[in-house]
């Protein structure tokens, strides 16, 4: 386990979204406030972070490369994305024109729309799955939606314009929004010249400006990007899904309550990537020792990723699922429907796989 360990401890990466502490709150009020259960909500919150997990793991790991022999003896290669770009495209980053961040954000409501009417009624969804996958999918979006607050100026526009509290995307007509001269930073920093990079302009952990004010607005954006979705797709069995109940399920309450939320945490702040390097929230350790928290979060990750690869290597795992709870993002690839035409460093997404 030494190598998982060190794969996660050893690796820094550049931060792509709100951290995951801020991310799990505006999931978690959005679900809240859309009469969603506790479990729905825990959920809903590991798929918002399996969008960041990826493309982190992916960076980390090609640091790493003198390591993949003997990671792949540990089954960890499987958690990579073998070439899925989809991912990149699902962090409203690298957006440089009020156009495409229009479009960015029509595309996000059609495709998402589109994927959970898809796979509400599609025979092709294994039983058990379908509930995690439109789980996954609500997840996967709002992280987008949620990432637009924290990578573009809009909120700095806004508090410049004295407007209290700052709007929501849908709050502002399209004819003033075009007058807003909108933009987000460049991602990595430094790749297009003449605009601002994501390093300048995010506000994703709490010792970043705006962060407050980011947040709060992602938050009631989440609630309104939620309930937009409930409206908009009747397909979707909503009741199913808002009433979703595991605790007597012991298989299923192992894999979201105990490993999938212990990942979410451990591996974030083992990335540095749940409140920054200075975080406000200390999950581990109350008395609020960053190299304690650290630690403890390492030895959390390794007995997971212990019990993760346990799961893979099981011979009914036709999938090599860590957990059921990946099956939208490793199985039936839902960033790629997500992330249809959306732009990137002046580029649109369209699946190559």
């Amino acid at each position: 386990m030494s190598f998982l360990l060190f794969l996660f401890s050893g690796a820094s990466v550049k931060t792509i979204a709100f951290d995951t502490w801020w991310h799990a709150e505006c999931t978690r009020k959005a679900m809240v406030a859309n009469g969603f259960s506790g479990d729905a909500r825990l959920a809903t919150q590991v798929s918002n972070y399996l969008t960041d997990f990826f493309p982190a793991y992916n960076i980390a790991n090609e640091k790493l490369s003198h390591l993949n022999e003997k990671l792949a003896g540990l089954g960890i290669q499987r958690l990579a994305l073998n070439g899925d770009l989809s991912f990149e495209f699902m962090h409203f980053d690298a957006v440089y024109s009020e156009t495409d961040i229009e479009q960015n954000w029509k595309l996000l409501l059609d495709n998402t729309i589109g994927a959970l009417r898809k796979y509400a009624t599609s025979a092709d969804v294994k039983p058990g799955f379908r509930l995690p996958v439109l789980f996954n999918i609500i997840g996967a979006s709002l992280h987008t939606i949620q990432d637009f607050y924290s990578h573009s100026n809009w909120v700095t526009l806004n508090a410049s314009l004295n407007k209290s509290p700052i709007p929501v995307w849908y709050d502002v007509d399209a004819a003033d929004r075009k007058k807003m001269n909108l933009f987000t930073g460049a991602y990595p920093d430094g790749s297009s010249q003449g605009h601002k990079n994501h390093g300048d302009l995010n506000k994703d952990c709490s010792t970043r400006p705006f962060n407050k004010e980011a947040v709060e607005v992602a938050e009631r954006a989440s609630i309104d990007w939620v309930k937009r979705l409930i409206d908009s797709v009747s397909e979707v069995p909503w009741n199913d899904l808002k009433s979703y109940n595991i605790q007597k399920d012991l298989v299923l309450k192992r894999f979201l309550v105990k490993l999938d939320a212990t990942f979410l945490t451990s591996s974030s702040i083992s990335l540095d990537h749940f409140d920054g390097t200075n975080p406000a929230k200390f999950v581990f350790t109350p008395e609020k020792n960053i190299a304690r928290e650290k630690n403890q979060a390492r030895m959390a990750l390794a007995l997971t990723l212990n019990e993760y690869a346990t799961n893979i290597a099981l011979a009914g795992n036709t999938y090599q699922l860590p957990s059921p709870y990946w099956a939208g993002h490793k199985v039936y690839h839902i960033t790629r429907d997500l992330a249809a035409g959306i732009m990137l460093n002046g580029k649109k997404y369209k699946a190559s796989l």
